[in-house]
């Protein structure tokens, strides 16, 4: 009887809990993970054929995937990435093979770590998710950090059915998220000779950025990069290639004034960075465009762009002072030609009087007066008779004609154009010269770089460097203090090469300063974007086309050429000579008058000698 109860009782209890959708005795649910194993294997087999791959699948579904035998096989190349690797540390090598890599993640019902929490160093170009279970929250997905930060994504989810798992289908699901619809976009049903290429499956994601504002931080003191024209626009190679890049990509950009002090910005000891780049950093700005090179330490804390152009600081300094115009009479030749000048007239004397020896009527000092009389284009006064002498006077007024023709024309090009002292041509005559070094101090890194260099040319110009605030009130921010250094020709000025070049250019003063043909810490300069952007990659692209057309280069051109930036106060004129260009000259016939009039009274004296001897 009590049996019987018993067995009654648990009857009752087993309809009202079957009724309530819940079993008393355990039946065996369906299994989705050989589902999946097959989907995967198909995966790698197809559209992942060639590519590396890493390989990661959550801990509840390993226990009952047979990864041995899934892997066992495959022609490409896979890493299977174990949730050890959760605590892993950053390494070059990590980095490289993740940014290199297909990222394939096989999750269950959970969310695992690599989806909610990535690794710093894990930067994969594109993810491909499967969820070997039979609930699948697309959108949850999505919405995780890695796939958010990730530049394609493709999501596979199960078309379930209870009865037959093994007949079961995955759907293929991506998402646009610059898009005007955030919901996943269904790509269409799994199956092998669907998806055949890596095309098929990952889609181009930021094909069109959906009008999306990028805030892009600024300084508008940086020509030829980023600069305000006269009404009110900004303007520069920097923003042609943000307006080339909207049009393409549809998207606004607007400019933002940073508000800190140091405008670039510098590294702190936390990591930190104040400044343009702490704005890019903190993610209150997309992108930063100004003059940035690509260096080890920002590669490591932002994304940045191929570089669209390359250039380092430059130094500017005064022209050296014109040399005394009383010299302008030695000009023409330098001191070699006139030591070989005077070579020559003694080497023709000597040859015209050992001509002329027989004959006796000629001494050596009628002869030097001959040689010299051609060379002064004065006529000759005695015709030699003997055909000998007479050819070696012939080549001997050839050549004078030629010395005097070349002499002419350099002098008159000195006399019409300043002739200055040998300019500094190199960093390491800079080293040594008196000049200083001045600089403005607004954040940038080359005073300190050359006060710490291992080189003794960088060091020592590191040693002499004078740094002038930096002053918001001016128009050029401080600059003006460097520029009346260098027209002072205390100072050398190192900035941006160009921006060197266009300051002293707007300021009046090109005509008379010249840059070095070395420049200081020759880099690549590049956009810079906050860490893990993942439509980074379309800028690349799209800046690529731009160089590589040399519509870049053309623009620097423009730029550079514009009649803005032409050095003022250097019209071509007349110029007229005066007494001061023909110093030399007078001088010239100052001592040649003074010399005739001593041998006059020598002869004088020579001949009242011989008379009263007589």
């Amino acid at each position: 009887m009590l049996v019987y109860q018993s067995v009654l009782l648990l009857s009752v209890v087993q309809v009202v809990m079957c009724r309530a959708g819940v079993s008393l005795w355990p039946r065996p649910s369906p299994s989705w993970t050989p589902v999946a194993g097959r989907v995967l294997r198909e995966a790698l087999t197809g559209p992942l054929s060639g590519h590396q791959v890493m390989l990661m699948v959550d801990d509840g579904v390993q226990r009952s995937l047979s990864l041995d035998l899934l892997l066992t096989g495959l022609t490409s190349p896979t890493v299977l990435f174990r949730s050890a690797s959760h605590n892993a540390s950053h390494n070059s090598k990590a980095t490289t093979q993740a940014a290199q890599s297909v990222l394939v993640v096989v999750v269950g019902t959970g969310s695992p770590w690599l989806l909610w929490s990535p690794p710093g160093w894990l930067s994969p170009r594109v993810v491909l998710v499967l969820v070997a279970a039979q609930t699948c929250s697309a959108r949850k997905h999505f919405q995780s950090p890695l796939l958010q930060n990730t530049p394609s994504v493709a999501l596979l989810c199960l078309n379930h059915k209870p009865q037959t798992p093994e007949y079961s289908t995955y759907s293929v699901m991506t998402q646009i998220p610059l898009g005007t619809n955030p919901e996943p976009l269904p790509l269409g049903t799994w199956h092998p000779d669907t998806f055949t290429t890596f095309e098929d499956l990952f889609q181009d994601q930021f094909q069109d950025f959906g009008g999306k504002d990028l805030l892009v931080t600024h300084s508008t003191d940086d020509a030829p990069l980023l600069f305000e024209t006269d009404d009110g626009h900004v303007d520069g190679i920097c923003a042609r290639i943000l307006a080339a890049m909207s049009s393409w990509l549809n998207f606004t950009y607007s400019y933002v004034t940073p508000i800190t002090p140091v405008v670039w910005g510098e590294r702190g000891k936390d990591g930190s960075y104040d400044g343009m780049l702490g704005q890019v950093q903190r993610g209150e700005c997309d992108l930063v465009a100004n003059y940035f090179t690509i260096t080890h330490q920002r590669a490591q804390d932002f994304d940045y762009s191929i570089s669209y152009f390359a250039e380092g600081f430059g130094v500017m300094l005064r022209d050296p002072p014109p040399l005394p115009q009383w010299q302008s009479i030695l000009y023409p030749y330098t001191g070699v030609v006139w030591a070989s000048v005077v070579g020559v007239v003694i080497l023709a004397t000597l040859a015209y009087y050992f001509v002329n020896f027989r004959g006796g009527h000629l001494s050596m000092i009628i002869s030097f007066l001959i040689m010299l009389q051609s060379l002064l284009s004065q006529s000759v006064s005695q015709e030699p008779r003997v055909w000998v002498s007479r050819g070696l006077l012939g080549l001997w007024l050839l050549a004078t004609w030629v010395l005097r023709v070349s002499y002419t024309s350099n002098l008159m090009a000195f006399l019409t154009v300043p002739a200055l002292q040998a300019p500094l041509d190199t960093l390491e005559q800079l080293a040594v010269d008196d000049l200083r070094m001045c600089m403005v101090d607004y954040g940038e890194f080359v005073p300190e770089a050359l006060a710490t260099s291992t080189d003794p040319t960088l060091a020592s110009l590191g040693a002499k460097m004078d740094m002038v605030p930096i002053d918001y009130s001016l128009l050029y921010e401080g600059e003006e203090g460097c520029v009346e250094l260098v027209v002072a020709a205390t100072h050398a000025h190192t900035e941006t090469y160009s921006y060197l070049r266009l300051l002293y250019r707007d300021l009046g003063h090109g005509g008379y300063v010249y840059t070095l043909r070395e420049q200081l810490y020759l880099g690549n300069l590049a956009f810079f974007f906050t860490k893990n952007t993942p439509w980074k990659y379309k800028f690349d692209l799209g800046m690529r086309r731009l160089v590589e057309a040399g519509l870049v280069w053309r623009w620097y051109s423009d730029i550079m050429l514009d009649d803005k930036y032409r050095a003022k106060g250097q019209e071509t004129r007349q110029l007229i000579l005066t007494m001061s260009h023909l110093q030399g000259s007078f001088f010239m016939l100052a001592a040649g008058g003074g010399l005739a009039t001593l041998t006059l009274l020598f002869e004088r004296l020579l001949h009242r000698n011989n008379t009263s001897s007589s």
